[in-house]
């Protein structure tokens, strides 16, 4: 486990080596050269730096628009919390029209009720009056009974009158015949009364337990519209505490929104600085490459071909990297310019910008010479600098070295590779202090100076070659010391 921990550790820094190997800055001064180290952990405080600063920007916008979702959700709330009052006053109108029919089906069975009450008093009326006559019947029956029954020794006496009362007699029973029926009838009359009371019993019955589930349900209505009216007290309530907490997030939400404006202001502020500083380092940056001879629309090209701007002295301009007040269009801007910053910072770290030596002397420039040995015109396609022998020798430049030997008219010499198309040579050297595929930073030593080869004394034969093609050192040297000269003031 310590042993896989220890390779992690291992890999992880042969990485942040890869990536962000040392760097120095040369600062010249008066004709003497200082080194400013760049370590890779500094180098990791920066991009650690940017981060959290690129961090903090996404935690304040994903702030803004959780807040906005937090108000969002409130108000939604809101409106539930009305639809559902609104409902609510629904339900207790449809409680109120309920209550309202059922009072009027019990009027009407109340009313029911009295007309069948009413009715059960004629009905008992009528038997009262019946039973009268009835009683009324049998008195006068008993009373021509007795009379018969005293007549009956006179019947020899009252011979005269016996046809008048065989006649009175007849109608008498005729009478009593009527009253048998009539009582016939008033039996039959009693029967059908007493079966309609107890049908009416019945019917009281049912109405009485109707009455008592009406009673019932009026008393669950009644409980149920107590509970309405709890409810809608407690809505009451809490639309006001709704409404109060509405007030104080319209309150925090303005306030927020004023921080939120104040945030973004100061953002726009510190891009527009940024972006400012951004647009500065590429035009320097590209006055440098411009220096040097190279085209800049071939090593560093933009898109479309976008770099204008003619005559007088060189300041390029960028159509596509100009600003507007906006800040999407800031933001825009800043992250072109960082493209294009990223683009150059490359190209920048393989340019050749100083000598190879310290302590030197141009013996011999580019272009067109006598040659030292025959005296023949002939093409110088480098710089020759003359030192004291064995004086360290640096690469100008980051790169990999892609020859360390000897060559016939050079002697020991080393080229380097710095990409882009970019090569140096460094010829007639006393000594090779790298490999072929070694990896070389800008100031490290790689030889020292010699006379080795085709040389008439102690001195480096520097070359600056792009695409294959031999250009001028001296350019590269004065693009250095424009920047040096920059950087001073």
């Amino acid at each position: 486990m310590e042993e896989e921990t220890i390779g992690l550790t291992r890999r992880i820094r042969d990485v942040a080596l890869r990536w962000l190997p040392e760097r120095q800055i040369i600062l010249r001064t008066d004709g003497e050269t200082s080194y400013l180290r760049l370590t890779t952990g500094a180098q990791l405080g920066l991009v650690a730096i940017w981060i959290a600063f690129a961090g903090w920007v996404g935690f304040t916008t994903v702030g803004y628009y959780t807040q906005d979702a937090i108000i969002t959700a409130k108000s939604d709330s809101i409106d539930r919390s009305r639809h559902a009052y609104r409902k609510l006053l629904d339900q207790i109108s449809d409680y109120q029209l309920s209550i309202v029919g059922i009072t009027r089906d019990l009027q009407a069975t109340e009313a029911e009720m009295r007309r069948v009450f009413g009715h059960n008093k004629e009905l008992k009326q009528d038997l009262s009056s019946t039973e009268v006559a009835l009683r009324t019947s049998e008195a006068e029956r008993q009373r021509i009974a007795t009379v018969r029954s005293s007549m009956g020794g006179q019947l020899e006496m009252l011979g005269s009158e016996l046809r008048q009362i065989s006649g009175k007699n007849n109608a008498l029973e005729a009478h009593i015949g009527t009253l048998r029926r009539h009582l016939e009838v008033v039996e039959a009359e009693k029967a059908e009364i007493a079966a309609e009371r107890a049908a009416l019993d019945d019917r009281l019955w049912a109405l009485h337990n109707e009455l008592e589930a009406a009673n019932s349900r009026v008393v669950l209505l009644a409980n149920n519209v107590r509970a309405l009216k709890t409810d809608l007290r407690s809505v009451i309530l809490e639309r006001s505490s709704i409404a109060a907490d509405n007030d104080a997030l319209r309150t925090e939400v303005s306030n927020l929104q004023q921080n939120l404006d104040e945030e973004r202001e100061a953002h726009r502020v510190e891009l527009r600085v940024i972006a400012d500083r951004a647009l500065d380092n590429i035009n320097t940056v590209e006055e440098v490459i411009r220096r040097t001879g190279l085209k800049l629309d071939e090593i560093a090209p933009l898109p479309d071909r976008q770099l204008t701007g003619q005559g007088g002295p060189f300041v390029p301009y960028h159509p596509e990297m100009d600003v507007d007040e906006d800040a999407d269009d800031l933001r825009a801007a800043l992250g072109r310019r960082l493209d294009r910053w990223d683009q150059l910072r490359g190209v920048f770290a393989s340019l050749p910008l100083l000598a190879p030596v310290d302590k030197f002397y141009i013996s011999s420039r580019y272009g067109r010479r006598k040659d030292p040995f025959n005296g023949r015109w002939a093409m110088h396609y480098g710089l020759d600098m003359a030192g004291p022998r064995k004086q360290p020798i640096v690469a100008t430049a980051s790169g990999t070295v892609v020859f360390a030997g000897r060559r016939t008219r050079y002697g020991r010499v080393i080229d380097i590779d710095h990409g882009h198309g970019l090569v140096t040579r460094y010829g007639h050297l006393a000594k090779i202090t790298v490999k072929k595929g070694q990896t070389v930073a800008l100031g490290d030593q790689i030889g020292l100076l010699g006379s080795s080869g085709r040389s008439s004394g102690p001195h480096v034969h520097y070359e600056v070659r792009y695409h294959g093609k031999p250009v001028n050192p001296v350019r590269f040297l004065k693009a250095g010391k424009n920047v040096q000269s920059k950087k001073d003031g």
